[in-house]
């Protein structure tokens, strides 16, 4: 995601040097590769037009149960669009979670253009109030944001979500960072002295994250080789929120902490959840493995 800002570009022109920072961050994949997945079974893929013509791509994916579930808003990271995060949705349908997701313009089928820090705040508002839409029940509306996801969710609860009527159970971020200069800050090589003055798309999560009061559930691979874990103590001290956790998965990578935390990061989601709704998730989710 991060390893080509720390190499070249100091002689690049403030647009181009803007451009070239959004591409390395981003670095959207639109086609879907060999290792890319189709939509789960039940999958409901559609379009949300913008104001400005363009428009963004959503599934919503419903648990098995028939019986009613919360809904998280999946908020996937840099490079991968939905089809590159079906693993990881799987998951959240198998704790008894419906999963609304979205692709940011610049992803997937969603309008082709060079995302931004800026277009991608908007976007995961949009998607908000998509949320609030699939469900009117504030204590049943959670936010997951994966990396570069987590700091949308993070921009997300220290703004939109203060209104009463954008109230949610809570906001789980996984693998997130601090701030684009202090991942880059901590690479062991290519970092360019003064380059963080540069950096035109900081994601300052470190900062945002003070003015979140809303329940918070910080989860981190010890493995993660791109976002270092002590990222998550980081975001955890400077938080607001009065209800906060943070869970480390020992051995998990930036990708694979869902997995490599089996039982574990179930049970720390579901007590989540739990707290959030005030009761039972569903028998599916109670069920599930």
């Amino acid at each position: 995601m991060l390893g080509a800002l720390t190499l070249g570009g100091g002689a690049a022109g403030c647009a181009s040097l803007d451009e070239w920072q959004r591409q390395a961050i981003f670095n959207p994949v639109r086609d879907n590769p060999r290792w890319f997945s189709e939509p789960l079974p039940g999958t409901e893929e559609y379009e949300i037009k913008l104001a400005n013509g363009q428009h963004l791509h959503f599934w919503y994916v419903p648990h098995a149960s028939a019986k009613p579930a919360p809904t998280v808003l999946y908020l996937h990271g840099a490079r991968w669009n939905l089809n590159g995060s079906v693993f990881r949705m799987s998951r959240w349908t198998d704790f008894g979670l419906n999963v609304l997701a979205v692709d940011y313009r610049g992803f997937g089928k969603s309008t082709e253009l060079l995302p931004s820090e800026e277009t991608a705040y908007e976007d995961a508002r949009v998607a908000l109030e998509e949320l609030k839409r699939r469900e009117p029940d504030p204590a049943r509306r959670f936010i997951y944001g994966h990396s570069l996801g987590g700091a949308l969710a993070i921009d997300l609860a220290a703004g939109p979500l203060k209104e009463p009527a954008n109230q949610v159970g809570g906001v789980i971020i996984e693998s997130t960072f601090t701030s684009i200069p202090a991942v880059l800050r901590g690479m062991k090589y290519g970092w360019v002295p003064g380059i963080g003055l540069a950096v035109t798309q900081p994601f300052d999560s470190a900062t945002k994250i003070g003015k979140v009061d809303v329940p918070l559930l910080i989860i981190h691979g010890t493995a993660d080789g791109i976002v270092p874990h002590a990222m998550a103590d980081e975001l955890f001290a400077a938080a607001s929120s009065k209800v906060k956790k943070v869970i480390k998965i020992e051995g998990g990578t930036h990708s694979s902490a869902s997995r490599a935390g089996g039982v574990a990061y179930r049970n720390a989601v579901l007590d989540f959840v739990r707290r959030g709704t005030g009761g039972p998730v569903s028998d599916a989710a109670v069920s599930s493995q």
